[in-house]
């Protein structure tokens, strides 16, 4: 029994999933620390790995994405001692079942490429891929081909900043206020700007992207912590939600080489 181990480093989260042949079996997360030496990276993992019931020297192959250039080589390190393979890091102009028709594709960070090999293979050539991380991004494909994007801020980062810059406004959950728009309280107040300010974000930017090309029907694809929060209550707004869409995409980038 040989295990594919797929690695999401993102600026405050890294994600790890471990798949058998087609199927993720188990996922992980952790806070990205890029002061984190390769063996409490590589105990932890295996922690995560052993109380869940797999066997580590079951994992034979290892691919990741990274958006943290410091934090590759203590991910390199990790994953040679510990799993005895070298990574597949992934690169915009590695073969992929992706074309580019973005100008400086080597700018991209390497989860938005994963995210859209990912869409591509699961549902479809035209998409609107929207992924609510540490930033915002939205990217836009078009008959396989990687057009562009934005980037606007995280939500939650910016939930923070604001508790962080002010001396009485409280740090909040994400979620749509009880009250509606007319908030009652100044939790509510926090809830409702947040949550009806990314909604009507999030509604403008589609629609805009669209109208870039009016004759296509994008599918919109979700994924990112919060998105299902956004979808349980706007359930129009997106077309599917996929939490797993990046480790998923790792996987299939990885069968492609």
């Amino acid at each position: 029994m040989n295990y594919l181990l797929t690695i999401d480093v993102g600026n405050t989260n890294t994600v790890f999933g471990l798949f058998y042949q087609d199927e993720l079996k188990k996922s992980w997360r952790i806070v990205t620390k890029r002061d984190r030496t390769s063996d409490e990276l590589g105990v932890y993992l295996n922690s995560f790995i052993t109380s869940s019931g797999f066997d580590i020297k079951n994992v034979k192959s290892v691919i990741y994405s990274s958006v943290v250039p410091a934090f590759n080589p203590i991910l390199d390190r990790m994953i040679q001692e510990y799993y005895h393979c070298i990574p597949i890091k992934v690169t915009y102009d590695m073969k992929l079942p992706l074309k580019y028709r973005y100008p400086r594709p080597f700018e991209l960070g390497a989860d938005r490429i994963v995210n859209a090999v990912a869409g591509i293979s699961l549902y479809g050539k035209d998409l609107i891929i929207i992924d609510l991380g540490t930033a915002t991004t939205f990217c836009l494909i078009r008959d396989n081909y990687y057009e562009g994007g934005v980037i606007a801020p995280g939500l939650k980062m910016s939930m923070e900043v604001l508790h962080n810059r002010t001396a009485l406004l409280p740090l909040v959950e994400f979620s749509k206020p009880p009250s509606g728009i007319l908030a009652d309280s100044t939790v509510h107040s926090i809830q409702a700007g947040f949550f009806y300010g990314w909604v009507g974000l999030i509604k403008e930017i589609i629609t805009e992207l669209k109208n870039t090309f009016p004759y296509t029907q994008f599918k919109i694809i979700a994924t990112g912590g919060l998105s299902g929060v956004i979808h349980q209550e706007i359930p129009h707004l997106f077309d599917i939600v996929d939490k797993d869409l990046t480790l998923k995409g790792l996987k299939i980038i990885y069968d492609y080489q």
